[in-house]
């Protein structure tokens, strides 16, 4: 099984969580992020990955040409003879994208239990046995996704 998924928008990496005095949270724009991947992913699937079955994913953040290059360096970024070196970081891309393919989970404080709000399309991301994540360029900023099987190539 195959699935493809376009995640529209500027490319977003995965936040730090932040801590206070009285309690560890996600920063909302990572929350935020990772509900647009959920939303996505699951308007796209046709059925769900096995539980233990393991994926390759494939991700291509496409960030716009910044408007102060001159029309050469755009035209040579559209190209792909000049890759974006800016944040986010490729791994941070990466993170957000997984976790957004994760079953979205609260804490229930009455039962002590982790308890699943939204599904995913796999059980964990530590199904994942291959991931390649790389940055271009394009006139539409957004991510491209591909997860399929991981046939050990």
């Amino acid at each position: 099984m195959k699935l493809e998924f376009t995640v529209d928008g500027k490319p977003i990496g995965k936040a730090r969580p932040r801590v206070t005095k009285r309690a560890t949270y996600t920063p909302a724009a990572t929350t935020r992020y990772e509900d647009l991947v959920r939303y996505t992913v699951l308007n796209n699937l046709k059925e769900d990955f096995e539980e233990n079955e393991p994926l390759s994913i494939e991700v291509i953040a496409f960030f716009e040409v910044p408007k102060r290059y001159s029309k050469d360096k755009k035209t040579d970024c559209l190209a792909g003879r000049e890759l974006p070196t800016k944040k986010p970081d490729a791994d941070n891309i990466g993170k957000i994208i997984m976790d957004g393919m994760n079953p979205k989970m609260r804490r229930n404080k009455v039962v002590h239990k982790m308890m699943q709000l939204v599904r995913g399309i796999y059980h964990d991301d530590k199904q994942v046995t291959s991931l390649l994540v790389k940055k271009r360029y394009s006139e539409y900023p957004r991510v491209e996704v591909t997860v399929e099987r991981d046939m050990g190539k």
